[in-house]
This record gives structure tokens, C-alpha cells and sequence, in this order.
């Protein structure tokens, strides 16, 4: 007799990048072993009917900050109960340390993550760090992050490292990953907006507009295009920022573009209703900058959506410009992209499968094992309810931030039960899955362009 399955799921719609086709879903051993239309009379251990449900992979969140409110177990909580089985954090090496010592400390913590997860290593004193990135990529970690801003902060990496660290990355097979803004252009825009007795809230957009995001990315391709390297942009916001990254894609190089919910959904406005809870880094822009991104991720120049969790703790009745940036977006990823994108008759549930899970998966060297629903592949899975109505507020959210820049809002569709390799991670609003229960995803060199 046939083994049992371990865990079927019957009658949902089965969405992936590649399409979507009414199938039985049957696993074994974490993977999933058969997808059929007649899987219903198999024996299993656990089975749930998912009629009128869509059955996505599980989502990949790859931009995720575990340093504030939200610490690794945290973040895996929280991002959980949207929908998310897997995340790749930032790993910051401060001033002073060393990427492996950093690395190891992340590593070390990740093992009370309840989710699956990754590292990018993120680089602060990058004189010191770049030529210790060979050595860091031994520990699994494949993408590094440099800040082309915050220069006040002393984040900053000149463009003679940055060189550096691409050269060194395209000889490894690694992948840089750039925040794009002119660091020294915001410095005096913000000296004149935002600083002395005429200083305001209101010019916080003014002081870091969309060309100075449009140059470092054009400044960022340049010099990846002479190393050879792969470029991943985070954090894609504005109209103008899209040109440079659509002419080195139709150039044939590989430059990567990341949105993520908050410009997806949000305008500027959310600052005049919100104030400093509002305040991320690149800043929320307006409407047709909006319609422009959409545009993007329909004809392919955006190819990932992630949600830049940064949970922090802000005073929205104190002064705007001592609050930092960030917003907690983490547990919103998959609904507010749902809602905004499918719902909306922006993007199809495919699309959207491609942008959370599938390419995510590719980019970071993670498919097929994780982003799509195949044989062989990890059971990770989503049960989604795409007739269900949610309100989002501050207090049915789960991160320790407190706030929610989506407070009130009504969103269609929320993510009903997951499974991780098979195992039960969220049903019926409640997480399953125990620290610990997650492991460590050495990341890969960047798969098929796309």
C-alpha cells in the first residue's frame, strides 16, 4: 500500500509563477511528493479541504531589519501571521567589527527564528569591511548592502569601495545591493529644509527628492557595469528612479529592482495623517509615482516586493526631525500587495506569486527548493482566503512597534493557514510554529535573470 501522505491540502487553486491550475497538494517528509486533481481518496495523516481558497507558495520576504522592536525571533512572529515562511535579514557589521564576528552573532541568534530564513551581510566602515567579504561569503551569505547616504551617520561608502566590494563580488559570485540616494546632495538639502528656526516637516520630502534617488541608481549601475557585477536595488519609490534601471535591463545587465508595500499603496499624504510614523528613508511619494511602480512590476523592471521592516519606536506629538526612520511592514506584506495589486486589477495572483516568492527565490539562489510549489520542493505553503474582509489595526497587528501606517484600513484577502516543509506555522490566527523551528538558508550566487 501507498505510503500516507503527511499532509494534503484539496480542491484549492494552486498559484505559482508559472500559472494557476485547481490541484490536490500532497507532502511527505517536508517536500511535496505529488500535486494532482484526484489526490482526494489518498491517505493522509492531515488533510484540509481548501476549496475557494488560493494555495500560494510561501512568501519570501527578503528586506527585513531585526535590530529595533523586533528582534529575529520577533520578526518571525510577526511575519508569520501574514503569510511569510521565509526571510532573509540584514546583518550589520557596525563601525569596528569585523563581517564574520557580526555574521556569527546573527547566525547564532537566528536560532530561535520560527521561520526559515537567510542573511545579507550590511556594511558600515567599508575602508576596514570590503576586504573581508571573501571570507563572510563562506558562512553562506552571498549579498552585501551599501549605503550610498547617510553620510551625517557615518554609513556612507564612497564610490572607491563600492567599486572595490563589486570587483571583489563579481569574482566570488556575489551580489551587491546598494540604498540608493545622493548621500551628500540629502546632507545639504536637509541642512536647508530641515534644520534652524524655519525647519518643518512638511520639507522632508523636499529634502531627499526623486532625481538624487535617480542618480546614485544610475551611479550604482555605472559602476556595477564595469565589474561585472550584480546589482540589487532595495527600496525602489519614484517614476524617475525606473529609468536607469529599465535601460541597463534592456541593455542585457543584471540590476535587480525591489518595491515594497508602503510606496505600493501609500502617497505622501500618509505624512500629513501620520507625521513622523510615516518618516521612512527613501521617502513615500506621490500618486503618479505610484501608478509608475505598478507599471513596472506589470511589464517585469521591478522583479521582488519586500517590506523594509523597521519597527521602530517613534513619538509621532515630538519633533519630526529627531524621529528615525522606518515603519513596521512586515505582517502587512502579503495583504496590502493582494489587495492593492490583485484586487485592484493591477497585477494577477501569477504576478504576484512571482514577485513575493518565485523571484526572490531565483535571485538569492534559493529555487527551486523554496519559492514555487513543485515536486521535490519545500512544502512551504499558503492557504489563502481571498473573499475574506480584514480591517488592519495596531491592535490585531503582533509587532512589538505599536503602530500600523495602515490603521483602519479594509483589506480583501488574508492569508487563512501556512505550512513550513510541511509543518503547521499559522491556523486560525494563531502561529504554530515554535522558536527554533526555523533553519538557516545559506543563500546562493544569483540564478536565471529575470
Amino acid at each position: 500500500m501507498t505510503e500516507p501522505f503527511d499532509l494534503l491540502l484539496t480542491g484549492g487553486v494552486v498559484v505559482t509563477g508559472q500559472g494557476m491550475r485547481r490541484l490536490d497538494i500532497g507532502v511527505r517528509e517536508g517536500r511535496v511528493a505529488a500535486m494532482a486533481a484526484d489526490l482526494a481518496s489518498k491517505l493522509a495523516k492531515q488533510r484540509f479541504d481548501v476549496r475557494s481558497r488560493l494555495v500560494f507558495p510561501g512568501v519570501i520576504d527578503v528586506h527585513v531589519h531585526p535590530v529595533y522592536t523586533d528582534n529575529m525571533e520577533q520578526c518571525s512572529r510577526t511575519a508569520a501571521y501574514g503569510g511569510t515562511t521565509t526571510l532573509i535579514h540584514f546583518a550589520y557589521a557596525r563601525p569596528g567589527q569585523g563581517l564574520v564576528d557580526a555574521l556569527e552573532k546573527y547566525l547564532q541568534e537566528g536560532e530561535t527564528s520560527r521561520l526559515d530564513y537567510g542573511l545579507h551581510c550590511g556594511l558600515f566602515e567599508a575602508q576596514k569591511q570590503v576586504p573581508q567579504i571573501p571570507e563572510a561569503m563562506k558562512l553562506g551569505v552571498n549579498s552585501f548592502k551599501f549605503f550610498m547616504t547617510y553620510i551625517k551617520q557615518g554609513w556612507y561608502t564612497d564610490d572607491y569601495q563600492l567599486m572595490k566590494a563589486m570587483d571583489i563580488l563579481a569574482s566570488h559570485g556575489g551580489l551587491a545591493m546598494v540604498h540608493a540616494e545622493n548621500g551628500g546632495g540629502i546632507d545639504y538639502l536637509e541642512d536647508k529644509y530641515l534644520t534652524g528656526p524655519s525647519a518643518s516637516a512638511e520639507y522632508f520630502n523636499a529634502s531627499r527628492p526623486a532625481v538624487l534617488e535617480e542618480e546614485a541608481i544610475f551611479r550604482a549601475i555605472c559602476l556595477a557595469e564595469v565589474t561585472g557585477c550584480p546589482l540589487y536595488i532595495p527600496h525602489v519609490t519614484s517614476q524617475r528612479s525606473l529609468r536607469p534601471i529599465q535601460a541597463a535591463r534592456e541593455a542585457g545587465q543584471v540590476v535587480y529592482a525591489e518595491s515594497c508595500p508602503h510606496y505600493l499603496s501609500l502617497t505622501e499624504d500618509i505624512l500629513k495623517q501620520r507625521g513622523a510614523l510615516a518618516k521612512v528613508g527613501p521617502p513615500i511619494r506621490s500618486s503618479a509615482d505610484q501608478e509608475a511602480l505598478w507599471l513596472a512590476v506589470q511589464d517585469g523592471t521591478i522583479q521582488t516586493f519586500a517590506s523594509d521592516h523597521a519597527a521602530k519606536l517613534k513619538d509621532a506629538q515630538a519633533d519630526f526631525i529627531a524621529q528615525g526612520f522606518g515603519s513596521p511592514q512586515i505582517e502587512t506584506l502579503l495583504p496590502i500587495t493582494y489587495d492593492e495589486g490583485v484586487s485592484k486589477g493591477r497585477i494577477s495572483p501569477v504576478r504576484l506569486a512571482q514577485v513575493l516568492c518565485e523571484n526572490p527565490a531565483r535571485i538569492f539562489g534559493l529555487y527551486p527548493r523554496k519559492g514555487t510549489i513543485q515536486v521535490g520542493a519545500d512544502a512551504d505553503l499558503v492557504v489563502y482566503d481571498p473573499f475574506k474582509n480584514f480591517t488592519i489595526e495596531a491592535s490585531n497587528q503582533h509587532s512589538n512597534v505599536g503602530y500600523t501606517l495602515y490603521e483602519g484600513r479594509t483589506v480583501l484577502g488574508w492569508p487563512e493557514m501556512t505550512f513550513q516543509r510541511g509543518n503547521p506555522v499559522l491556523r486560525d490566527g494563531e502561529i504554530q510554529a515554535s522558536p527554533g523551528d526555523g533553519v538557516f538558508l545559506p543563500t546562493q550566487p544569483p540564478g536565471v535573470f529575470i
